[in-house]
């Protein structure tokens, strides 16, 4: 069972970097700030926060994220 809730989240490019920003505010009012690395040539990125984030908002909601992500690094690379 996850500990907190997600009230609110962001997934963007970070401008002139190849990375991925990440901010979550959870019910205990907190905020979580992630970068999320990936490869301009393959697409392919780091996401090395998973499992902690899973533990505290379940698997569900990490799935949902890393749809986001992947959704934030194709559109990257369009540009």
């Amino acid at each position: 069972m996850s500990e907190f809730e997600v009230i609110s989240y962001a997934v963007e490019p970070v401008e002139g970097d190849d990375q991925i920003a990440i901010t979550i505010r959870a019910s205990d009012g907190n905020k979580w700030e992630y970068g999320v690395p990936y490869n301009r040539t393959t697409g392919r990125f780091t996401f090395e926060e998973r499992d902690v984030l899973a533990a505290d908002f379940g698997d569900e909601f990490v799935e949902e994220l890393e749809g986001k992500i992947m959704a934030a690094v194709r559109a990257a690379l369009k540009r």
